[in-house]
């Protein structure tokens, strides 16, 4: 581990697909965060390669000292910490967030295409009561057949 980033801009390289650039401190971050793996190779020209874990300063702190249950704690707390897809840093970085709608399906509305969605009240209802009845009779089968599985265990246990 000798080798010192040679530029600001860097290339990850896995099962030959090139990516980047980055910079050190994303190649960092994508290290801890598990994007770029320590066998991934690292390059600041795409012509020379080497493993990332060969770069000194590359690989952050939690990776390199692994050797207790406490230091995997401290991995996944860094992980987390790292991590910028939390919700509420997403809401608010979001262009517009304030200015747009939200829409959000629940129950029976959910996975609908909107040509089969129903265009009345009366036309909701009906589905809803199809919907129940359907459940019903499943529900009332289900407990059929237990009762017969049941009542064949009792039998054979005599």
């Amino acid at each position: 581990m000798n080798r010192q980033p040679a530029s600001a801009a860097l290339y990850t390289r896995r099962a030959g697909v090139v990516r980047g650039p980055f910079t050190t401190g994303q190649i960092t971050r994508y290290i801890l965060l598990g994007r770029i793996r320590v066998d991934d190779e690292i390059s600041s020209d795409c012509i020379a390669w080497a493993p990332a874990e060969t770069y000194a300063g590359l690989l952050p702190a939690e990776i390199s000292r692994l050797e207790s249950w406490s230091d995997y704690q401290l991995l996944i707390e860094a992980r987390m910490h790292a991590d910028e897809r939390s919700g509420e840093r997403r809401r608010s970085e979001t262009p517009n967030h304030a200015g747009r709608r939200v829409d959000r399906r629940n129950g029976a509305e959910r996975r609908c295409n909107n040509e089969a969605w129903p265009e009345s009240p009366s036309q909701l209802d009906k589905l809803a009561t199809a919907s129940r009845s359907s459940l019903l009779r499943t529900l009332l089968l289900s407990l059929l057949l237990a009762t017969l599985v049941f009542a064949w265990l009792v039998e054979v246990g005599r």
